[in-house]
């Protein structure tokens, strides 16, 4: 299979989406970051920077329910650590909920002790 050489034109209108996806990526990264300046506070950020650390997948989680939750009117800024602590078990909660216990049970020999 032989490659097909890529214009300039094409080469040059790549480059031009990726940086309108990359200037996208980080203005939508700075709204996130200032609603949750205006939602969380400075306690509640700490543990969400921790947590991030650790699994940035459920911080995210947690960070998209508090921006959800009070733009709806569910919940009233400033959500402090409690309220991210609890939230963080509610998520927990609701994922374990879906997931299934696997036990291993191990063939015994004739020659195995009961």
């Amino acid at each position: 299979m032989s490659k097909v050489p890529i214009s300039e034109e094409q080469a040059q209108q790549m480059m031009s989406r990726q940086q309108a996806q990359q200037a996208q990526q980080e203005q939508y990264l700075e709204q996130k970051e200032n609603l949750l300046r205006a939602y969380v506070s400075s306690e509640g950020r700490e543990r969400l920077k921790r947590i991030e650390q650790v699994k940035a997948e459920r911080a995210q989680q947690v960070e998209m329910y508090i921006i959800q939750a009070v733009q709806q009117g569910k919940m009233q800024p400033p959500v402090n650590d409690d309220m991210v602590r609890e939230i963080l078990g509610k998520l927990a909660g609701q994922e374990g909920e879906g997931k299934s216990n696997i036990t291993i049970v191990r063939k015994r020999n004739a020659d195995d002790d009961w």
